[in-house]
């Protein structure tokens, strides 16, 4: 038979065979004195033998079962019995910690089922396995995110639908590090304030918030951060303009075919889009109006500087305002009550195209076990996967 080092040190091997079902090694501890968990007296008085079956690492795809002899020993000083201590098992464990390991890592991108599947391992002994390894390791990667992180702190709050009707999780983001720190029920400013209220997250620290128009999010962030500059992402503000397009589209029923058209940049369509874009102006000139504050705006976001920002903010409001077209004076009362949190993207370059992304990846979470029952787990399972390496180092 092949001749493979074990890589267990505290185990010498007393013989391996190979069965129908894999590798069996026989092994047994190479220290021979124990220390007594009752009084501390070291002892070599043996009570004892027994034997436990223990699963390892795969070794060419076959399983590998440890047949370790566990010595019991009488204390000398106490006359207590007890089992020797193993590094690589845990007590009552029957999958080595570096199994457990390797399962854990096989479970991160893929579900406990699959898994437990192809491993032929319960699904209950796995999924024990999985969250006991996880929630060690979300403690190791929070007290690492609360150790890395300094002054001048940029968030991202948002929401996801986690559930049809309505049903939302609250989503905290380190817009730099580009780390989930937290997940919390529903969206009402209550679960903002619960996330925002980590001990990492203090007043000095936090500078910046990048919200969309969610006025119980604005609410709980001015409770907190008093002094941290608001920033309304600018992919939401945008949206509306755009929205508002549409409901002006709708308007004129021979243009059912001409939303993409409208919608999209000006400068992303080919010659014949455009010349079918300026033949549909000139039929509808009222359209035209539309059409033309909505590139508008898209140019204000290309403003360099605050004042010119601000100027231009306030010019569109008016030509808003004074648009045939309903949607387009909601837009323009909207904005105006939301311009200095708009504007201060001008002072603070910052958006949630981080956050908007991560929440692509928790809804792939989310459909991969076909949804969570249990909620806090789904939490957990977010928490690591959408944490990773990015808790070591700040990025730019």
């Amino acid at each position: 038979m092949l001749s493979i080092p074990l890589g267990l040190p505290e185990f010498r091997v007393i013989k391996q065979e190979l069965h129908s079902y894999g590798y069996a090694i026989h092994v047994e501890k190479t220290e021979t004195q124990e220390r007594c968990p009752h009084c501390g007296f070291a002892t070599s008085s043996v009570h004892d033998r027994r034997t436990r079956k223990v699963r390892d690492l795969a070794i060419f795809h076959q399983p590998v079962y440890l047949f370790v002899k566990i010595k019991r020993y009488r204390c000398w000083n106490c006359s207590q019995v007890f089992s020797a201590s193993l590094e690589s098992v845990q007590p009552n464990q029957h999958y080595t910690n570096r199994f457990c390991e390797y399962l854990y890592e096989l479970c991160e991108g893929s579900t406990i089922q699959e898994v437990s599947r192809k491993h032929r391992i319960p699904y209950t002994t796995l999924e024990r396995i999985y969250y006991s390894i996880a929630s060690k390791k979300a403690k190791e990667r929070q007290t690492a995110i609360e150790a890395s992180s300094q002054e001048g702190m940029v968030l991202s709050l948002d929401e996801i639908a986690v559930k049809k009707g309505h049903q939302y999780e609250t989503v905290l983001m380190d817009a730099r590090a580009g780390s989930v720190m937290g997940m919390h029920a529903d969206r009402q400013c209550d679960s903002a304030i619960h996330l925002l209220s980590q001990k990492v997250l203090s007043k000095e620290r936090v500078q910046t918030v990048i919200l969309d128009m969610w006025e119980p999010y604005h609410k709980a962030v001015r409770a907190l951060f008093p002094s941290a500059s608001i920033v309304i992402d600018k992919y939401h503000v945008v949206q509306k303009v755009t929205q508002a397009l549409d409901q002006a589209r709708k308007e004129f029923s021979p243009l059912k075919k001409a939303r993409y058209l409208l919608l999209k940049g000006c400068e992303k369509l080919r010659k014949d889009q455009r010349l079918r874009l300026d033949d549909i102006l000139e039929e509808y000139p009222a359209l035209s109006i539309a059409y033309y504050l909505k590139e508008l705006f898209r140019d204000f976001y290309r403003t360099d500087g605050y004042n010119e920002a601000k100027e231009r903010l306030e010019e569109w409001i008016q030509l808003a305002k004074q648009s045939p077209f309903a949607s387009f004076q909601e837009v323009a009362n909207t904005l105006e009550r939301w311009k200095e949190p708009i504007l201060s993207y001008f002072l603070c370059p910052y958006t949630n195209a981080r956050i908007e992304g991560t929440n692509h990846k928790i809804k792939n979470i989310k459909r991969r076990a076909y949804g969570y029952r249990n909620r806090e787990r789904f939490r957990l399972r977010v928490f690591l996967e959408c944490t990773g390496n990015t808790t070591g180092s700040q990025a730019a």
